[in-house]
């Protein structure tokens, strides 16, 4: 990107870099002489798992700098508006900050605001002992390892789960405070190894490389004989990337034209695309992660810079006529917001003083929907040009968590069957098509229609459906359930069930009471088991018997407690698996409960006497 300096980082790293004015490099064909073709040419628009080109995609974005919804609020707006959705930002997530609950947090409210993260990885910012100088440090042995885990460990927004691996190691200052390229790209495959261990949706993209860096070793080294020396030190390392990142910066100075073409300028991107093809590189699509203009605007007025509104003119150009190529999957300028040197003029957002992690709107005033004055006019100049509606892709996914399905019912009778999902995918359920469980087997013989899921159905979240059913007649029979996504299946489990329908339960009770003759009387009968339970009124004769008791909702072949209640007398309770027809509950002697009689006089001398 530019001499000595990174675009995003720590505030201690960023505050001691200075922006030079760089001279543009050699032309294109000057640099194929460079190199011998070893590798055959691949088609391929992307090695992940999905092309991010093969659906509608939204290439516009913005870079952030914080991880929270103060930046993606407006960010959102940014990107998605004009018909847009589903827009991109660029963010840093330092190793120091590898918080799992934090990021994941940060990560749901991208998913709601229908935001692309591309995640691009750091170590930490460390002074020279020397010069007192900041850079950043070099990964430590096996910091893949910790990178892998950390980010397999969070659900991510979307399928491809896009990560850039460190910053411009053509600087010194970006890598170890000594320029590397055998060393960056030997750190680089380990971790495209790490990460492609860990979940094939990864999708690698290499640190954006300045295009515009002199040659000057041990602090800087050009892009040519960077690229050069890695593909030497791991031959086809650019054949294991998924993406291209590109810093495209209007040089020089940052200051340079959109008419201009070639190294060094907005068009960057193509020419990088030309080498690594001449290079034997696979077709790769283009990421622009930084671009963009200085402006005069900031912390103090620079006359000598470009005024606000001519860098938004230039944006309004370079992506209608510069970044409209088909390979280009998003463009993510630098700055949305910077209060600070080096970066302010930079930043989208109008200098105000206030502190990075305070409010950007006060408080009560709603971010969608309003104007900007907040912003310099190539927030608005972005905001109005024509956007696609993407649609990456998203996993569905459900678990099953619980379920209330009967193995037997009595025919005729209705019955309500829970099946409680959790989305444990990326999608939101419910947020384009309606979800509904449907039965794709035995749903005319069951009756089944079907059960939409109401409202959305967040990552981690869970909903419960009733399925109701009613077999007309007895029989042994398939039920299959199916979740659906509109017209799609939303994955491909099938619940298969196998439910015998058969003839009605009956019950018959049958008790006796100590020193009595006449057993008459109203009884309470309790029902309980694994999937009900009941009450019900029961009278017996005066030799203890009831008449046969319909059971309509009890299951045959599902075991049962019941137990008698009688005034005066301890309860009893018999256990019993319910079969078809008619099932007797022989509770013999109740016994009596002096204790609760002590009470009432008249009925403890009935218990004594048997009257």
């Amino acid at each position: 990107m530019k001499k000595a300096q990174t675009l995003i980082g720590s505030k201690i790293s960023t505050m001691i870099f200075s922006l030079t004015r760089i001279k543009h490099e050699v032309k294109f064909f000057i640099f194929l002489l460079l190199f011998t073709l070893h590798f055959t040419l691949f088609t391929s628009p992307a090695s992940a798992i999905v092309d991010p080109l093969s659906s509608p995609n939204n290439k516009f974005g913005i870079h952030i700098i914080g991880a929270n919804a103060d930046e993606a609020s407006p960010a959102a707006a940014l990107v998605n508006s004009s018909g847009g959705d589903w827009g991109y930002i660029t963010v840093l997530i330092e190793s120091k900050n590898r918080d799992q609950k934090a990021w994941q947090k940060f990560f749901d409210d991208l998913r709601r605001r229908h935001l692309i993260p591309i995640v691009r990885i750091a170590t930490e910012p460390v002074s020279s002992p020397i010069s007192g100088q900041a850079f950043w440090k070099l990964p430590y042995e096996g910091e893949e390892v910790a990178w892998a885990d950390f980010l397999d460990s969070l659900v991510w927004p979307v399928k491809n789960r896009y990560v850039v691996i460190y910053n411009e190691p053509n600087h010194a200052l970006e890598w170890g405070n000594k320029v590397d390229a055998v060393s960056y790209a030997r750190v680089l495959d380990k971790t495209i190894t790490a990460l492609k261990s860990k979940n094939d949706d990864f999708f690698v993209l290499n640190a954006g490389l300045d295009a515009s860096a002199p040659n000057k070793l041990p602090f800087y080294q050009d892009e040519v004989s960077f690229t050069a020396e890695m593909e030497s030190a791991v031959p086809g390392i650019f054949n294991r990337l998924d993406g291209w990142v590109s810093h495209s910066y209007p040089n020089p100075n940052f200051a340079g034209s959109p008419d201009d073409y070639g190294k060094g300028t907005v068009w960057t991107w193509e020419w990088e695309r030309e080498f690594l093809e001449g290079m034997g590189v696979k077709k790769l699509p283009i990421f622009i992660t930084e671009t963009g203009w200085k402006h005069a605007e900031g912390i103090k007025y620079d006359s000598r810079l470009p005024s606000v509104e001519l860098v938004s003119r230039n944006f309004k150009e370079a992506f209608t006529k510069c970044w409209i190529d088909s390979a280009i999957v998003a463009v993510t300028p630098f700055l949305l917001t910077y209060q600070e040197e080096p970066f302010d003029r930079f930043s989208f957002k109008k200098h105000t003083g206030e502190s990075q992690n305070e409010k950007i709107l006060p408080a009560g005033r709603d971010i969608l929907g309003v104007e900007y004055p907040d912003y310099y006019p190539m927030y608005q100049a972005i905001q109005s040009l024509p956007k696609v509606s993407g649609r990456p892709a998203q996993e569905n996914k459900a678990d099953l968590s619980r379920s209330l399905v009967y193995s037997t019912i009595v025919a005729g009778e209705n019955y309500d069957m829970s099946l409680a999902f959790k989305n444990t995918g990326q999608s939101i359920w419910n947020e384009y098509d309606p979800l509904e469980l449907r039965a794709i087997q035995g749903g005319e013989t069951f009756n089944i229609t079907p059960v939409r899921a109401a409202g959305k159905i967040e990552p981690g979240n869970e909903v419960t459906l009733n399925v109701r059913l009613k077999a007309s007649e007895p029989g042994k029979q398939k039920l299959s359930l199916q979740l659906f996504a509109g017209s799609k299946p939303f994955d491909d489990k099938i619940y298969q069930y196998d439910i015998e329908a058969k003839s009605p339960v009956a019950l018959q009770v049958f008790a006796s009471l100590p020193w009595k003759k006449d057993f008459s009387g109203e009884y309470l009968l309790k029902i309980v088991s694994d999937v009900m339970s009941a009450t019900a009124k029961v009278i017996l004769d005066q030799n203890g018997i009831s008449a046969p008791l319909e059971g309509k909702y009890l299951l045959p072949d599902y075991n049962f407690d019941f137990t008698l209640y009688k005034p005066f007398y301890k309860p009893k309770t018999v256990g019993l698996k319910l079969k078809p027809g008619e099932n007797k509950l022989d509770f013999g002697t109740l016994e009596p409960d002096f204790l609760s009689a002590l009470t009432n006089p008249k009925e403890f001398w009935r218990l004594i006497l048997g009257d």
